[in-house]
């Protein structure tokens, strides 16, 4: 973290933003818990690298800007506001979004790898924000276990939510590169096969990405390791390796997403749809017709999981019942004594 980004701790930006402690950093900037001073909550507030930087990273702050602003969904992160701040005589970008008080990905895994029906969980809130995404015409480009933010308040049937978060090079498909010397733009340990020959990305890519973060959930292993080059060249030279001991669903899904075709990859939407244990969509994004995946693996994969959170959402049913009908006698029995 720079010297400036370290003493915006407790700085009030814009006369609203009460910064907290840093609770990220990166290539883009600095993230802080702070407490929004006029609705009193907590917000996460993203400061950018000074105004100085190259002409890139500016395109790449106002992208990441304007393409978390346009996009709504309960896989991504909220944006609430966004301003210049001068810190000590640097003027900053900075970007208040929802708080996601818990953790990433990459730190849940650094305690050993999730239960399948954990992994199918996170993995398909993920999918399913990425399909908002690809249906607006934008790819991530990277997506990876720190980019995923985990909260343990449970919502929508899920003991946990994820959200996906970091936009900072996700670009629009067809659109140009932010670079012309093939700089690679992306994790390395992470990176599709077309990110790394440097041919054109689309969708396809994410869904390439997400594959391997579920892989290495299942595992517990970073499935390409290493430096740049070395990830890069296993990545166009082999395929990952899919452990026997996985059950087939899995295996066929997992397959399927890592293909080094990206032709052959299953769209995001699918994706969501089959570890949601529902059934996958017979076309494509594209309105091709899905011969990714086999079809009876389509409509009977993961429903171990939307049983359970069926089963999950009735116990809170069942609970809330319960209270208000606690709630109801205790009225009745209040009354009888009053009357008496």
């Amino acid at each position: 973290m720079t010297q400036v980004a370290a003493a915006a701790v407790n700085t009030l930006v814009s006369g609203r933003y009460q910064l907290a402690e840093a609770i990220g950093s990166g290539g883009m900037g600095s993230v802080y818990r702070a407490v929004d001073q006029v609705l009193g909550r907590d917000v996460a507030v993203k400061v950018f690298r000074a105004e100085t930087v190259m002409a890139d990273d500016l395109v790449r702050q106002e992208r990441e800007i304007r393409l978390l602003s346009s996009l709504q969904h309960p896989g991504l992160i909220n944006v609430f506001d966004a301003g210049r701040h001068n810190f000590n005589g640097s003027v900053r970008r900075y970007l208040v979004m929802e708080l996601v008080s818990h953790t990433s990905l990459e730190k849940r895994l650094g305690e050993g790898p999730l239960l399948a029906h954990e992994a199918a969980a996170i993995g398909g809130q993920i999918a399913d924000a990425l399909s908002h995404v690809h249906s607006r015409g934008i790819v991530h480009r990277d997506v990876k276990p720190a980019n995923i933010l985990i909260n343990d308040a449970a919502a929508e049937g899920f003991r946990r939510t994820a959200k996906l978060g970091d936009f900072g090079i996700a670009q629009f498909v067809e659109a140009n590169r932010l670079t012309s010397d093939g700089t690679i733009l992306g994790t390395a340990g992470y990176l599709s096969p077309e990110q790394v020959t440097g041919v054109d990305v689309g969708v396809a890519s994410d869904v390439y990405s997400l594959g391997l973060v579920l892989l290495e959930c299942l595992t517990g292993v970073q499935e390409f390791p290493g430096t740049v080059i070395e990830s890069a060249v296993a990545r166009v030279n082999r395929d990952a390796t899919i452990p026997e001991d996985l059950a087939e669903e899995w295996r066929d899904l997992l397959r399927a997403m890592t293909s080094r075709i990206p032709e052959e990859r299953p769209t995001a939407l699918e994706v969501a749809a089959i570890l949601h244990g529902r059934p996958a969509p017979e076309l494509t994004g594209t309105g091709r017709r899905s011969t990714r995946a086999p079809r009876a693996h389509r409509k009977a994969s993961f429903r171990g999981l939307k049983v359970r959170r069926r089963r999950l959402a009735l116990m809170w049913t069942l609970g809330g019942l319960l209270v208000a009908g606690g709630l109801v006698a205790s009225f009745l029995v209040g009354t009888l004594v009053g009357a008496n």
